[in-house]
């Protein structure tokens, strides 16, 4: 699964006051349909003046590490049952 990050850097007063920011994120479908989505966004957010640097990180990784943390499945716990006294 490959997934488009456009993160930003606002302008500080002093080195560290805030730490990059995802703006918005597109997965590699949704750029497909919509390849003007985060060129768009980054012209948006070059032109609040609010940031020093803006850009767009492509992150490959496995989507069903994902789909497992969004749904995660009950995990089976496996006991015999005895009766009292045995």
């Amino acid at each position: 699964m490959k997934l488009y990050v456009l993160y930003g850097q606002r302008k500080c007063s002093y080195s560290g006051e805030y730490a990059p920011e995802a703006l918005t994120c597109i997965d590699e479908n949704g750029e497909s349909d919509n390849p003007d989505y985060l060129v768009e966004q980054k012209a948006e957010y070059e032109a609040s003046g609010e940031f020093d640097s803006l850009a767009v990180v492509e992150m490959d990784f496995d989507g069903q590490v994902v789909e497992d943390a969004l749904a995660p499945k009950a995990a089976k716990v496996q006991a015999k049952v005895k009766k009292a006294g045995d």
